[in-house]
């Protein structure tokens, strides 16, 4: 089963090599119980491990099963370990806090790559318990157990995998004389049922137990005892191939070690609920303040966005004027001179479809309003032809009356809308309704009209024309008192589109249209808020992103809780990733088993946020209905809020669990093994 040439190890302290291993050679054959003898520092723990395939010799070969394993890689001596030796080592190297028969199914687990679950696993495992007397303890731990008792149950691991070679490393070092004596009772058992064993003492009484003993001091063997013939009844050794691991990982084989060391990782985050918990909470607040900001960001910015819109942000004026500067050179196609209402105007709800209400803007400046002798606005009151839907368009309001009406338009109807200011002072005792304004610049302009309504007073910056002292009438009326042929045309008209429209694209393509229609002949432009509504859609959207930006912070801060847990976890866990690699868990998956736990941990703290910053962004937006009246409740699912959260889940989840996998993967056995 063993055959070694020539076995040297030393290793370097400073400049200076130490030998502990001098030329070993020597062979164990199949079904020998050999025991490896020497005091302590002859290099008994060594040899124990190389035989092991924990530690590769500094020289010489080691045929084990017909192959030379120090031409092994690391992940093929893993699964040379897994599949051929079980260990028995003098600490026990339980896992503390897995039952006696999840520790017992230890070595079933691995490696990931090759790991089944087949239903004999279980039905073997509590044979094996059975067997060496452990039937009533399958649901406690190691630290409910005795010394004996806990070997027993190394014994039981290391039988698992129906191998035919037991390393054991003082087995009885631990135990007391009675305990020492039903595992050397045990050991010598399963020899006779054709187990080859190896044991490593420092105890000639343990020693007397084996059929060949190798003497070992100071790193050479000084002579080799022959106590008792071996069994009779022994099975060949296996010769079975060696499964090798694949050189490439596809996608299936990840799948497959992850459905192998997924239940691992429940059982590690279940048997530490209180730390897990609070781990988590560092990320169940960042990811509920992620969807919670960036959802109550995006609503605040529609709230605010649409307030604007209600003072007439979505308001397009255009203007239109011959060209006067056309040269004789310049082609034309149809000449223009002003809007005409019906080809011009009424065509654009037609081709423009997010055009919601039009209404012609004529206007006369610096005029007075005069009633019973009584002026009012000092020559800054200004006189609007419209239709009725100037006052949605521009989201002017009555404070008494009505509106002006079809009939008034096309009627023309000399009937008026006065400001609130020009009600003050011509009508401060007397109900204004009815009454007649006449609307006169002391020269050319004379007219009156009759009062049918009063605006509401509002305010503005516009000091050439403030709103409460003007006047609206029925454009056809505006056209028939004007004073000439120009004042006459419709030169301006104002726009009304959808909340949902890009008042700017709009804008442009309604100027488009008119620069082609008319050619050169004309000079158009189209003025709105849009540029206000631009800025301020800025200043929303460096609002959101600062509200993103501090809830990243609050979740990149949990992430770093997450990756100090499992850093510390790492270091707390080095004898138990120790034992998972002694027993046949490769680098790849034990560095997938870290990183999973991770993302377990953030996906389930994440679901947690994501419930709690709905509840949460959902309660404010209730609260803030009861404080403004205007404000009107609604459940909110914000794609981009739920997306952020969930790439944040997984990406801390990565990231927070990446460092202490690599420390992991890069775990020494040996001395992780040591590590108490």
């Amino acid at each position: 089963m063993f055959e070694v040439k020539n076995l040297s190890f030393q290793y370097q302290v400073g400049t200076q090599r130490v030998d502990v291993l001098k030329n070993l050679n020597f062979k164990v054959n199949a079904g020998e119980f050999v025991g490896i003898q020497g005091p302590s520092g002859s290099g008994k723990s060594t040899l124990f491990y190389i035989l092991g395939f924990l530690l590769k010799p500094t020289s010489g070969t080691v045929i084990f099963d017909g192959v030379d394993i120090t031409e092994l890689s690391d992940e093929d001596l893993t699964v040379v370990r897994n599949q051929k030796i079980g260990f028995v080592f003098q600490q026990f190297h339980l896992l503390a806090k897995a039952s006696v028969l999840e520790n017992i199914l230890l070595p079933t687990r691995y490696p990931s790559e090759f790991a089944d679950t087949e239903s004999d696993h279980l039905g073997k495992a509590k044979a094996l318990a059975q067997q060496v007397g452990l039937t009533g303890h399958l649901r406690h731990q190691p630290n409910q157990l005795s010394g004996g008792q806990q070997q027993r149950v190394a014994i039981a691991r290391a039988l698992i995998n129906d191998i035919d070679l037991i390393l054991a490393d003082e087995p009885t070092g631990n135990l007391d004389s009675q305990n020492a004596q039903q595992i050397l009772d045990l050991l010598t058992e399963l020899n006779r049922r054709g187990k080859t064993i190896i044991l490593i003492t420092h105890d000639s009484d343990v020693a007397k137990r084996c059929s060949k003993v190798l003497h070992l001091k100071d790193g050479a063997f000084e002579r080799t005892v022959e106590n008792f013939a071996p069994p009779t009844n022994t099975r060949a050794a296996k010769t079975t191939k060696i499964s090798r691991l694949p050189k490439i990982y596809d996608l299936s084989m990840y799948r497959k070690i992850a459905k192998s060391v997924f239940p691992l990782v429940l059982e590690n985050l279940l048997r530490n609920k209180a730390k897990s918990l609070l781990t988590m909470l560092g990320v169940v607040i960042g990811v509920a303040a992620v969807l919670a900001m960036v959802t109550l960001g995006q609503f605040s910015k529609e709230r605010i966005l649409e307030t604007y819109e209600t003072l007439g942000v979505n308001k397009l004026m255009i203007r239109g004027y011959q060209n006067w500067r056309m040269k004789a050179t310049d082609s034309i196609g149809v000449r223009f001179r002003a809007f005409d209402w019906e080809h011009d105007i009424v065509a654009l709800k037609k081709l423009f479809p997010e055009v919601m209400i039009m209404s012609p803007s004529m206007s006369t400046t610096r005029v007075r309003a005069v009633a019973g002798g009584v002026e009012a606005g000092d020559q800054k009151v200004s006189v609007y032809g419209v239709t009725p839907e100037y006052l949605d368009i521009t989201n002017r309001g009555l404070e008494v009356g009505r509106n002006l009406t079809p009939y008034d338009v096309e009627g023309r109807s000399p009937v008026c809308l006065i400001g609130f200011e020009i009600a003050e002072r011509l009508f401060s005792r007397i109900n204004p309704l009815s009454q007649v304004v006449t609307i006169t610049d002391g020269q050319r302009i004379s007219y009156s009209c009759l009062v049918i309504g009063v605006l509401k007073s509002t305010t503005s910056n516009k000091d050439w024309s403030p709103p409460n002292l003007n006047v609206f009438i029925p454009y056809t009326y505006f056209q028939s008192v004007a004073d000439n042929w120009w004042s006459s045309q419709i030169h301006e008209v104002a726009l009304q589109i959808a909340p949902d429209g890009d008042v700017e694209a709009t804008g442009k393509k309604i100027q488009s249209y008119f620069e082609q229609k008319y050619g050169k002949s004309g000079m158009f432009n189209v003025d709105s808020d849009s540029t206000l509504i631009a800025q301020m859609k800025k200043f929303l959207n460096i609002f959101e992103i600062l509200l993103a930006a501090i809830a990243m912070i609050a979740l990149a801060v949990g992430g770093i809780g997450i990756n100090n847990m499992m850093l510390v976890s790492v270091t707390e866990r080095l004898k138990e990733f120790g034992i998972r690699k002694a027993l046949g868990a490769t680098n790849r998956s034990l560095r997938l088993q870290v990183l999973m736990e991770s993302v377990a941990l953030c996906v389930v703290a994440g679901l947690m946020g994501v419930i709690i910053g709905f509840t949460s962004y959902e309660s404010m937006i209730f609260f803030a209905t009861k404080l403004i009246p205007s404000l009107k409740f609604q459940w909110i699912f914000e794609p981009v809020a739920v997306t952020m959260s969930l790439f944040s889940i997984l990406a801390v989840g990565i990231a927070s669990g990446l460092v202490p996998a690599l420390k992991a993967e890069k775990l020494q056995v040996i001395e992780a093994l040591r590590s108490e």
